[in-house]
């Protein structure tokens, strides 16, 4: 065997066209598999910074009948949880809290925005808690992330079983009296970390690992397209071996140690191509993708690669090999036998595979397709206010300085009283917390005079704090009563307001305005003094139609709150002078997190618009590839059938008509390709149904529009050699063997 690698290494120097091609399109398409595949380990199979994260699980609420799938734990749940010695190793509790550094010029928050591993903390503290915290009564407020290690040897199933019979116990035990959690149909249950933490990228990573397969299968089947070429330039010297003594499996074997020493070389260069690219591929990926995690060529990946490696070179040598082992050897060696020449069956296989790379790239050209129109029909939904013209940033006060509302409460008044008068600001409010921040707090809440029946888990909703202006500074219409005046402040009548959704849920057919909720026993009731329009919060595809009610931040002021300006300019001007305000009113608050409203809903899209942005990538290479495999069989064609064309041309074809026969027989191969094509992409496409966002599977418009492209780039790929086969000398023809 080593022998057989020796000589085909002479052979590959002797022909360093066919070599370099073939290596560049190994290595475009074995570069694309290890980068997609480098960062679907890193951040699924194998991540940086956690031991053994496939023993790690988060720990999560639901409340069935209040639509709540997935929501962080209460103390008392997670103490229950850490008691669960028969299959945890340990557990932990966290939850967010905010710091400023006030050493420097400006206010800062710590560490850089890399480290993001599990969540996007930028600084550790410890929670230490009193005992008090973790009693019953606490059992419902829920808001911290809980994450425990199974122990060696657990299975995932076994521990999720736990921790469902302790909810069921729970309910049994503590909960008889006003049997909340059983109404609500609550329940804690397990979920991988790494399903938690990237269970978002994980169906477009997988997406896009299917299309640079795709991409590699196009590259092998050029590369075997090639390889079948040089054999039948060689069947005479195969022959002549064949005749010599050597059996078939030698010839077979010899094809062979061909491919696989081009699929090492393929391989080292992928692996190069794959280094700058993952590297590439985090800087251009979106601010809100997982970027800190360290991605790296490690030892599975080099293993994922290498494997790919041996499977490519198997993959395009084994019809080479084929060809190899079928040759006649008598007729290749007849005096003057047409031995440089394919048979039919041979060009058939030939044809077999261009086809195959037409209909694998269709196959991507419409997946980019159908997702490319579902984010631009994504793009036009409707938020429900008017994000243009819009800045917002956080603040985080201390609460050692801010322990009082009413001392929250007029720094905020303060500072919106200094933006407001900002030359070209509209209107300026607070919030915690605005749109599309990451944030999205919610909350049971009574309604009086409206008793709760046995089963009835009461009333839900998203819950905010805002102050006046802020409705104004986003365009948040008024359906009904009155928006938040800067009267309704400490001392006087606690009131709120609702949107529509909420209206519609709880007072169907009548007039809220003048009732009154209260979020928990210990609170005031509030009067309902308007009703607003609902907006999207989270996401502009599949956020909640949860109804919402809101506070005013005068009344019940919070240490965090986000900044809403309007302005006529460009939002990014203000910037410095929403820091220059801040500092006016009290120079160690930091200010963060600056962006415009549309800078915010485009980063909400970011992660799919990437991924759309690659699958648009990786069909142009197919489409490519594809081409030039094309444009490689017509070509050959050609060249073989330069006598044939010549006796046409003697017997008074026209050039027109010698043009229509090549380009005729290269539109029958890309009809073939485009009709296999779009079935295998029709049955793909109902498996991404879910991925798309008011796309049929079955888009007309897309199907046909994809299908007639690569129809005119088959036209383009073989109009050259049609060209060349019209310049034929008739005479030069009849000549030519």
């Amino acid at each position: 065997m080593w022998s057989d690698i020796r000589y085909a290494a002479r052979t590959l120097v002797k022909s360093p066209v066919f070599a370099l091609t073939a290596i560049a399109a190994l290595a475009l398409g074995i570069g694309a598999n290890t980068a997609i595949f480098s960062v679907f380990n890193g951040l699924m199979l194998h991540p940086a910074g956690v031991l053994g994260p496939d023993r790690v699980v988060v720990a999560q609420v639901k409340y069935d009948k209040l639509n709540l799938k997935s929501i962080p734990l209460s103390l008392p749940d997670f103490a229950d949880v850490r008691s669960g010695s028969a299959v945890f190793s340990s557990a932990a509790a966290e939850t967010d809290a905010d710091y400023s550094y006030t050493g420097g010029d400006w206010p800062q928050r710590v560490m850089g925005p890399e480290f993001r591993w599990p969540t996007q903390a930028d600084l550790w503290a410890p929670l230490g808690l009193p005992a008090a915290e973790y009693s019953e009564g606490n059992r419902y407020n829920e808001n911290y992330f809980v994450a425990a290690r199974m122990k060696p040897g657990v299975a995932f199933t076994q521990a999720d079983a736990l921790v469902k019979l302790m909810a069921r116990r729970l309910i049994e035990e503590h909960d008889p009296q006003h049997g909340y959690a059983r109404d609500s149909g609550w329940g804690m249950f397990l979920v991988p970390l790494t399903e938690f933490v990237f269970g978002d990228v994980k169906t477009p990573l997988l997406v896009l690992l299917g299309a640079v397969a795709f991409v590699l299968l196009i590259a092998c089947s050029n590369i075997a397209g090639l390889m079948l070429v040089r054999s039948s330039a060689r069947s005479r010297e195969i022959a002549v071996r064949a005749a010599l003594g050597a059996g078939r499996w030698r010839l077979i074997r010899q094809t062979l140690a061909e491919s696989l020493t081009l699929a090492a070389a393929g391989t080292l260069a992928g692996l190069a191509a794959a280094y700058g690219g993952v590297r590439l591929l985090l800087k251009l990926a979106p601010e809100n993708l997982p970027t800190g995690i360290p991605i790296s060529l490690d030892g599975y990946v080099l293993l994922f690669t290498a494997g790919v490696g041996i499977l490519s070179g198997v993959l395009f040598g084994l019809a080479p090999a084929w060809q190899v082992s079928s040759i006649d050897r008598y007729e290749s060696l007849k005096e003057g036998g047409r031995t440089g020449t394919s048979g039919r069956r041979r060009q058939r296989v030939r044809s077999l595979l261009v086809m195959g790379e037409l209909a694998l790239a269709l196959v991507l050209l419409m997946g980019a397709g159908l997702f490319l129109k579902s984010l631009s029909r994504t793009q036009l939904v409707d938020t429900g206010f008017r994000p243009r013209g819009v800045m917002t940033a956080a603040l985080s006060l201390p609460e050692t300085q801010y322990k009082e509302e009413d001392k929250q409460a007029a720094f905020y008044r303060t500072v919106l009283e200094r933006l407001n008068a900002l030359p070209g600001a509209q209107a300026a409010g607070a919030a915690l917390v605005p749109p599309f921040t990451g944030f999205s707090p919610s909350a049971s809440f009574d309604i009086e005079g409206r008793p709760q029946g046995p089963g009835d888990p009461g009333p839900h909703g998203n819950i905010r704090l805002v102050t006046p202006g802020y409705f104004t500074a986003l365009g948040i219409p008024l359906r009904q009563g009155r928006y938040f005046t800067d009267q309704d402040r400490k001392g006087s009548e606690p009131v709120a307001l609702i949107d529509e959704n909420l209206a519609r849920q709880y007072w169907p057919n009548q007039d809220p305005v003048g009732r009154r909720i209260r979020n928990g026993n210990r609170s005031p009731w509030a009067m309902i003094v308007g009703v607003v329009g609902h907006i999207k919060h989270s996401a502009l595809v599949g956020d909640s139609d949860k109804g919402v009610y809101y506070y005013s931040m005068y009344q019940h002021a919070q240490p965090q709150a986000f900044l809403v300006v309007r302005t006529d300019a460009d939002p990014a001007s203000l910037s410095t002078a929403i820091r220059e305000a801040v500092r006016s009113v009290d120079a160690g608050q930091p200010v963060y997190s600056l962006a415009s409203m549309d800078q915010r809903i485009a980063n909400s899209l970011g992660p799919r618009r990437f991924a759309v942005q690659l699958l648009g990538l990786f069909a142009g290479m197919a489409v490519l590839m594809a081409a030039l495999g094309l444009y490689g069989v017509i070509s050959y064609t050609v060249a073989q059938r330069t006598q044939e064309i010549g006796i046409r041309m003697t017997l008074g074809a026209q050039r027109g008509q010698v043009l229509s026969l090549v380009v005729g027989h290269a539109l029958r191969l890309a009809v073939t390709g485009v009709v296999a094509g779009a079935v295998a992409a029709f049955v793909l496409a109902r498996l991404l149904a879910s991925q798309l966002f008011e796309v049929s599977t079955f888009d007309p418009a897309t199907f046909g529009t994809m299908a007639l492209g690569l129809l005119v780039v088959a036209c383009a790929a073989s109009y050259g050699p049609a060209r060349r086969a019209t310049r034929v000398d008739p005479m030069e023809a009849l000549r030519y063997e």
